[in-house]
């Protein structure tokens, strides 16, 4: 930890890490350090496979076709690979990066682990601040890659506590609350949704009809919401009427062709409510009231509207209980053999909710319907992968199995 104090600086506008006459001195093994930073990251991209797009096997949806973009592949083990080396990519380009100096961010763990794995391989500490209350296979998961957790109480303070860390230590803060949507990349064909819509051609599956998010910064919304309008191919309509443990209203407008952006939401969570007042009144509302309880569906949801956040790029959005994401997610790993997190399960039910909805509306099911596996289930092993904890919520998950079982059988 470097023992020169820096002066305070905001997220997006980081400190000079040197006076002017060090700059003078500094400034070209600096710049050199960052491209060869910035080299390391291209050759990490180029060797990235493609994640693989899995179908599923459902026989009680008609013609539609349930895929799966399995986002566990990558090397850091989730969909968080791509914001990892997106955020590192602009913070070296803008300078705000500097050897000796800690990397820090705010996360709920998957992000973190990514993070983590990126900083060890360019030689930089990562510290990652997380709410209490964060799965432990997480936290493992962290340090496993190299990385240290500082764990707060009130996660509504997460971005706070990693600023003053990051001013504390002379460290940068990357702030993917912040800077997912800006930095990601949404134009190229090797974007996430260019990649789908990609193997989706090659293998001549039917158009895309909608692809189901769940959000924690929301970048991967604008992402895709971008991708989608930048190719002529994003469908603007407005929500299904919603049948499911929670209600929103709102009548279905088809306005075109082309695909939807849904969103999916935990029960304990301000997004949705986010959403509501954008549909309702065409304004973000970011003063709403915290959610009662924790959320336990870790890396989508939060218990205040972060920055990066915008309803504009959803269609759509549904609430979806708590117990029917776990379940959604325990079926995924028992019928379809893929074990994933409780947030993957959080998409799969808000997918078969709109099918089930097309459904009673006497709407024919067909097209390309998608949703991300964004993490795997062994970092949820003292939840979802304990039998013990299965066997004390079993009679909460029950109904939520069945009603799956029922709709996909």
């Amino acid at each position: 930890m470097p023992t020169t104090a820096f002066p305070p600086r905001s997220p997006c506008a980081p400190s000079s890490l040197a006076t002017p006459s060090e700059g003078l001195l500094h400034r070209a093994p600096l710049e050199a350090w960052r491209q060869e930073c910035l080299a390391q990251l291209a050759a990490l991209k180029a060797a990235t496979p493609v994640t693989p797009l899995r179908e599923l096997a459902l026989c009680g949806l008609g013609e539609a076709r349930v895929l799966i973009k399995d986002e566990r592949a990558h090397a850091s083990g989730s969909l968080k690979h791509r914001l990892a080396m997106a955020l590192f990519e602009q913070a070296l380009k803008q300078g705000w990066l500097s050897p000796g100096h800690p990397v820090i961010d705010a996360s709920s763990g998957s992000t973190a682990v990514s993070e983590a794995w990126l900083a060890r391989r360019l030689g930089l500490e990562f510290i990652a601040v997380v709410p209490k209350g964060t799965a432990c296979d997480k936290l493992k998961a962290i340090r496993d890659e190299g990385g240290r957790v500082v764990e707060i109480e009130n996660a509504a303070h997460l971005c706070q506590s990693a600023q003053v860390l990051a001013e504390d230590s002379g460290g940068h803060f990357l702030n993917q609350f912040q800077h997912a949507a800006t930095a990601s990349d949404w134009q190229s064909e090797t974007s996430l949704p260019g990649e789908c819509l990609a193997q989706i051609a090659e293998r001549e599956l039917p158009e895309l009809e909608a692809v189901f998010l769940g959000a924690g910064t929301g970048g991967s919304a604008a992402t895709f919401a971008r991708h989608l309008r930048h190719k002529g191919l994003l469908r603007h309509s407005g929500p299904l009427h919603h049948t499911g443990p929670f209600h929103h209203s709102g009548p279905l407008h088809h306005r075109g062709h082309g695909a939807r952006v849904i969103g999916v939401d935990p029960e304990h969570s301000v997004y949705h409510a986010c959403w509501q007042h954008h549909h309702t009144h065409g304004t973000r509302m970011t003063s709403l009231p915290a959610p009662q309880a924790p959320n336990p569906i870790e890396g989508i949801g939060r218990p205040c509207v972060l920055e990066a956040f915008d309803p504009v790029h959803f269609d759509d959005y549904r609430r979806i209980a708590d117990a029917r994401s776990q379940a959604a997610a325990l079926w995924l790993a028992e019928h379809a053999g893929l074990a994933v997190g409780p947030s993957t399960g959080t998409a799969f039910a808000g997918l078969l909710e709109t099918l089930e909805l097309k459904h009673a509306r006497g709407e024919a099911l067909t097209g390309s319907w998608l949703l991300l596996a964004c993490d795997h289930a062994s970092r949820y092993a003292s939840t979802l992968g304990d039998p013990v904890w299965r066997a004390e919520h079993q009679s909460r998950l029950a109904p939520h199995r069945a009603w799956i079982e029922r709709l996909t059988a």
